[in-house]
């Protein structure tokens, strides 16, 4: 498979091209791809590889779908024969500066090595290992949660008779709003969320749950000025009230 399948060469004669096509103006000649690939590289700067790597790929899986794996290990090929031969050679001022930034650049390539081709086999396990090793801890740790939250589970939850559940939210809202003689509330919420979760969570209107959202309609944000969905607590439904004991 020659290089004209991978990668985004500008037009012929093309004045303006993407500034990530690779080729020259004149000669574009496909199976020339590999060194236009790296002269590109040399081109640009570190800030940019991570938009030129993705805008060839993106190229690549028009017609590769699901062939990224594919496109990465072409890509590394090359760099790396390309840094190899640099290596090979007697060593210049070119041929130095060409290394590193090809250097630069297959390092790149390694930090986005989601399939591990560029790590030995040692280093792939020690890693492995390593998130086995943080699973199980955050396994342990969610473990510990549970039975934490278990231990103030109720084997049960407490009954409201059967179409009562607006006059017992009606007595809780009372107590919401009960004070002490030093007048500090004698219970005290940010949000009412606290009062609907507790209602929804830990009792049963009649024989069926009551659902989070239908708790929640009691609870408006603002009492004065509740939205249309609030459930308002008809009169008939206002049977009792707390009322404070007189001081002897």
């Amino acid at each position: 498979m020659i290089s004209d399948t991978y990668f985004k060469f500008r037009g012929r004669f093309e004045l303006n091209p993407h500034r990530y096509d690779i080729g020259w103006l004149i000669f574009t000649d496909r199976i020339f791809g590999l060194n236009f690939l790296v002269n590109k590289i040399y081109k640009i700067k570190k800030d940019e590889y991570a938009t030129f790597y993705n805008y060839q790929l993106n190229h690549y899986l028009e017609g590769n779908a699901g062939q990224e794996e594919a496109f990465f290990d072409h890509v590394y090929d090359i760099v790396n024969t390309r840094i190899k031969f640099y290596k090979g050679l007697k060593p210049s001022a070119q041929g130095l500066k060409f290394t590193a930034k090809l250097e630069a650049f297959l390092a790149y390539l390694e930090s986005i090595d989601q399939w591990h081709k560029t790590q030995p086999l040692e280093s792939v396990i020690a890693d492995k290992n390593k998130q086995i090793d943080q699973l199980e801890a955050k396994i342990k740790e969610l473990e510990n949660q549970i039975k934490d939250y278990i231990k103030y589970e109720a084997g049960e939850k407490i009954v409201i008779s059967k179409d009562g559940l607006p006059v017992f939210i009606d007595l809780i809202d009372q107590i919401r709003d009960l004070k002490l003689p030093n007048d500090n509330k004698l219970v005290n919420s940010q949000t009412a969320s606290p009062w609907y979760k507790l209602i929804a969570k830990n009792f049963l209107n009649g024989d069926k749950p009551i659902a989070i959202g239908t708790a929640q309609n009691y609870f408006p944000a603002d009492k004065e000025n509740p939205p249309p969905k609030y459930t308002i607590i008809a009169e008939k439904d206002k049977l009792f009230k707390i009322i404070q004991k007189p001081k002897k």
